[in-house]
């Protein structure tokens, strides 16, 4: 297994693929997505919209988006335990965690914070 801290690392379980990412690794100084094109801005932005569907605590929280990968199903998302953000696809069976999301722009948990 190798981690790439500069991104997702990939671990293989059989056929299964997870993601285990910093999400302010995709950030910039001032806290907005850093990758302008390409696969990272897509990466990113995938991530933090599985943030703030996992972290909103009200009503009318956003949707989780559709899975990067397969792009046919809308991920699972919530807030694990750990604080850390965990999802999943069902149709692909993607996988990941999201940490380091707390007090970002996509932190929808509001001024107090996750509380678990």
């Amino acid at each position: 297994m190798r981690i790439n801290t500069a991104g997702p690392a990939i671990i293989r379980k059989g056929l299964i693929t997870m993601y285990i990412t910093d999400l302010k690794h995709f950030l910039d100084a001032n806290g907005a997505i850093a990758p302008i094109k390409g696969p990272a801005r897509e990466m990113a932005q995938f991530l933090v919209d599985v943030t703030g569907a996992a972290s909103s605590q009200s009503a009318d929280a956003p949707l989780a988006p559709s899975c990067f990968k397969c792009k046919k199903e809308t991920v699972d998302a919530s807030v694990a335990a750990d604080a850390a953000i965990i999802w999943f696809c069902p149709r692909c069976q993607a996988e990941g965690r999201i940490s380091n999301w707390q007090a970002t722009l996509w932190d929808l948990t509001g001024p107090q914070g996750f509380t678990g």
